[in-house]
């Protein structure tokens, strides 16, 4: 989701008016694709796993404190991957991010009309208390959950139903192709019925969940601490005794207490720093596929960027590879599509508006503004990263007579700006947290559909609406991927966003660790990580 999107979420996504449009559109008849009733067993994701040592404490030291361990409530990135830890949902998203498995569900049926799915529960799982999960867990979290922030990914359910303790009936207001994603979202993870019968406040100081740990302690804004849950259901994890989480926003500082021994896995290492971290002795360091993409938003309420050729002569301005090589060390490559390729149906020929100077002449030229313009440049105090490409934008634009004054504020004050739509151009960021687009592509590019009126660019499009609704009503992969495919054309002509660059994950760990691995998702499983 974008960096917006996280902040705004329960103000700007209406669950209610997305499902009564969706409803409308449905009885139109703009469902594509009719698969029949089929269901899905994938190969167990945890046959052949390699032997690993048990026991060890891991110290894993992150950029910031996780706002909250409640899945429904939580939008920022620390929160949802502490919150994976301790609980987790019907589906996962697979390794390379492009499809779902079963975890806590192993299978699931459709009906004939595409409006019931039913989902078979895996046998044998317990939460952190020993009680055995049922399906009452799992409609309580669901109709929870459509009370929550997040309620916005559950838009299409509208009945729960429990036959037995092992199946779970999903009625959907008309088909709904994104129903396996949305069962992977974070904010869907299963809590026990009830929340055992104490109120939330008491629920999450000791939360129950079936996720490989359990909560021990957490000093607010210093350190969260989790044990082994002695109860978790994939046999022999998680491998560790305990995992300490440090909150520790300052990269220096990260760096110091990896290599000092005092973390074993460091977020976020910065870009300037990879180099040296690989001819460290005794690191090592990964730069994982991320489902990340960085773009220039422009507010097409502002006349300049309502001509679409002064946002082509943008894109064509700016030089990515620059800003690849100065900002990013290297570790980056350009983007056009404002789909990651660890997306799912990402478009590797969406056409290119990359950087050609007499392309973005040429463009200029065709616009009301052949002469240039004064214009402004809006982004976070302290954000260095984003400033000193603000700077070779800057740079960049200047050639085409578009005249760039660079503006910092403070984040709130920056976000309010954003979403009244009362800024120039502004950096942006989304990642995609599911299996599916359908997360991220309603906010980003259908217009008020989305809530945030297209990433707070304004920008309007028929056909790309129509295609979204589309893409949502249909089950079938195949033509949802012809629908997204034309999506990703039809933006990447229309320009609303100068897309910059796609970039991994950095991070560093000692030697001594083995099994970290982090999905696209960026929501890593801590179960699989053991030390030598």
């Amino acid at each position: 989701m974008t960096d917006r999107v996280n902040a705004y979420q329960s103000e700007v996504l209406n669950s209610v008016s997305r499902r009564s449009f969706l409803k409308t559109m449905a009885a139109g008849g703009a469902v594509v694709g009719g698969a029949t009733a089929f269901g899905s067993l994938l190969v167990d994701p945890f046959a052949g796993a390699s032997a690993a040592r048990r026991g060890g404490d891991l110290t894993f030291a992150r950029v910031a404190d996780p706002q909250t361990i409640d899945p429904s409530a939580a939008i920022d990135t620390e929160s949802i991957w502490t919150c994976l830890s301790l609980y987790e949902c019907l589906y996962n998203v697979t390794a390379d991010g492009h499809r779902t498995t079963p975890w806590l569900a192993v299978s699931y049926d459709i009906s004939q009309d595409q409006r019931a799915w039913t989902f078979h529960l895996r046998p044998g799982v317990k939460f952190s208390d020993g009680r055995p999960l049922d399906s009452t867990d799992v409609r309580f979290t669901l109709e929870r959950a459509l009370k929550g922030p997040n309620s916005y990914i559950l838009s299409a359910v509208n009945a729960i139903d429990t036959p037995n303790a092992s199946t779970v009936v999903i009625h959907t207001a008309h088909p709904w192709g994104p129903l396996l994603g949305d069962m992977s979202m974070y904010s869907n993870a299963i809590l026990p019925n009830n929340l055992r019968g104490a109120t939330a406040a008491q629920f999450f100081e000791h939360p129950i969940g079936t996720g490989p740990f359990i909560l021990e302690s957490w000093t607010k804004g210093q350190k969260l601490q989790m044990k082994r849950n002695p109860h978790y259901w994939q046999n022999g994890k998680p491998y560790l005794d305990s995992v300490t989480l440090l909150t520790v926003p300052d990269d220096n500082t990260r760096l110091l207490q990896l290599r000092g021994g005092q973390a074993d896995i460091m977020e976020g290492a910065p870009y300037s720093s990879i180099a040296a971290l690989k001819s460290t002795p005794g690191i090592d360091v990964n730069l994982f596929k991320s489902s990340a993409v960085s773009f220039i938003a422009m507010n097409e309420k502002k006349a300049h960027f309502a001509d679409v050729h002064v946002r082509r002569a943008i894109s064509y301005a700016i030089d990515r590879a620059t800003i690849i090589k100065d900002v990013l060390f290297g570790h980056g490559t350009p983007a056009a599509s404002f789909f990651s390729p660890a997306w799912p149906f990402y478009q590797a020929n969406t056409p290119k508006l990359w950087y050609d100077p007499a392309a973005a002449k040429h463009q200029m030229a065709m616009s009301k503004y052949p002469k240039g313009f004064k214009t402004t440049f809006a982004l976070a105090s302290g954000d260095n990263l984003n400033g000193t490409i603000a700077q070779i934008v800057q740079s960049n634009l200047s050639v085409i007579g578009i005249d760039v004054a660079i503006q910092s504020y403070d984040p709130s004050t920056l976000a309010t700006l954003q979403s009244s739509a009362h800024y120039d151009m502004s950096p942006g960021l989304m990642t995609l947290d599911i299996g599916d687009p359908d997360e991220n592509v309603p906010a980003a590019v259908a217009g008020a559909y989305g809530g945030i009126n297209s990433a707070y660019t304004s920008y309007n499009s028929a056909k790309v609406l129509q295609l979204t609704h589309q893409s949502e009503l249909t089950v079938a992969t195949a033509a949802r991927a012809k629908m997204y495919a034309r999506i990703q054309t039809i933006v990447a002509q229309d320009c609303p966003f100068a897309m910059l660059y796609y970039s991994p994950y950095p991070y560093a760990q000692q030697s001594k660790v083995h099994g970290f691995k982090v999905p696209p998702t960026g929501a890593y499983h801590l179960e699989d990580v053991w030390l030598s």
